[in-house]
């Protein structure tokens, strides 16, 4: 019995953890300002987070491919697409000029300290997460054509299946 009460205890203070440093993890917008992923989060928000680097051909290509259709998409669908940088020194310096470069659209952020990348358990670049009530509910590693197009599949089934 005590093994259980322990086991149980561990469980909800590692769940506990991980909601806590997803909530706290810092992220600088294209402007300069920094705040906490909590700032974005709503209680019942849906979030597409596609993690990048300005070094990445194959980000480079699915951010080109989200931009193109995300239009499209958030009229069948409210969601918050947020492309978050992982570069740091002087890669992270690039961001800005590779965002204005493609024309892109969508919020851009950097992910300082690799706290968000961490808090989701990030490790593959491109890689593109779902979450919704803070919770992941989705990731792909990797890119290739017609990836996207699943991307939007998962996003509609959460909000229509």
């Amino acid at each position: 019995m005590r093994s259980i009460i322990i086991f149980s205890f561990i469980v909800i203070s590692i769940t506990a953890f991980g909601q806590d440093s997803l909530q706290e993890a810092k992220i600088k917008s294209l402007q300069g300002k920094i705040a906490p992923f909590s700032v974005f989060a709503k209680k019942d928000s849906l979030f597409l987070i596609c993690f990048w680097s300005v070094s990445s051909d194959e980000s480079m290509a699915e951010l080109n491919s989200i931009n193109s259709h995300l239009e499209q998409w958030q009229k069948l669908t409210s969601f918050r697409f947020m492309a978050v940088s992982v570069d740091e020194g002087k890669a992270a310096n690039r961001l800005r000029p590779v965002y204005n470069q493609n024309g892109w659209t969508f919020e851009a952020y950097s992910d300082l300290y690799g706290e968000l990348r961490k808090a989701l358990h990030s490790n593959n670049l491109p890689q593109s997460i779902i979450i919704y009530r803070n919770q992941i509910i989705y990731e792909q590693s990797g890119r290739t054509d017609g990836t996207d197009n699943y991307l939007i599949q998962k996003l509609l089934s959460v909000k229509h299946g």
